[in-house]
């Protein structure tokens, strides 16, 4: 696996999953990436859902907007990815991040639920805690919102 890809360390292996996700491992081929996108604002989560749409690499398989029902989709759809805004109404992003990373440690077996945070609060305070909190990627919907699409491509590997 690139090192761009490599999962954020301070992971579990040895912890039980509590989530019904299967997570399959990354590029599964033939299948598309299962993405979770959590994201408050209508307008740009109805956005952020066309551009998905529009590749057949990738699949929204579940939609919230508040950090309580980013939780319960957690434990009640299939994905392999999640992408997160950080400030929600109500809660927060971060706590979806820990809620996910509890759910779904990484086993050594190639699996991992890929992690992305797309956000307008882009200060390295709060970089540093959602990448404490287990995320695997932070981009600021203003400047790096470009970076999206290849990320998810390369972790559905196909190339970008």
């Amino acid at each position: 696996m690139p090192p761009s890809l490599q999962p954020a360390s301070g992971t579990s292996a040895d912890s039980k999953r509590h989530s019904p996700n299967e997570v399959r491992p990354n590029g599964a081929p033939g299948k598309p990436l299962r993405i979770l996108l959590v994201e408050d604002s209508p307008l740009l989560r109805s956005r952020l859902e066309g551009m998905l749409s529009q590749y057949a690499a990738f699949k929204v398989t579940g939609l919230a907007s508040a950090e309580a029902e980013a939780i319960d989709k957690l434990d009640t759809v299939p994905y392999d990815a999640i992408v997160v805004d950080v400030e929600l109404r109500p809660g927060s992003g971060i706590g979806v991040i820990r809620a996910a990373r509890a759910r779904n440690p990484d086993k050594g077996d190639g699996a991992h639920v890929w992690i992305i945070v797309l956000t307008n609060y882009d200060l390295p305070t709060v970089r540093e805690r959602c990448m404490a909190a287990g995320a695997d990627h932070f981009l600021d919907k203003m400047r790096e919102i470009d970076q999206l699409m290849p990320i998810l491509l390369q972790i559905s590997g196909r190339k970008p």
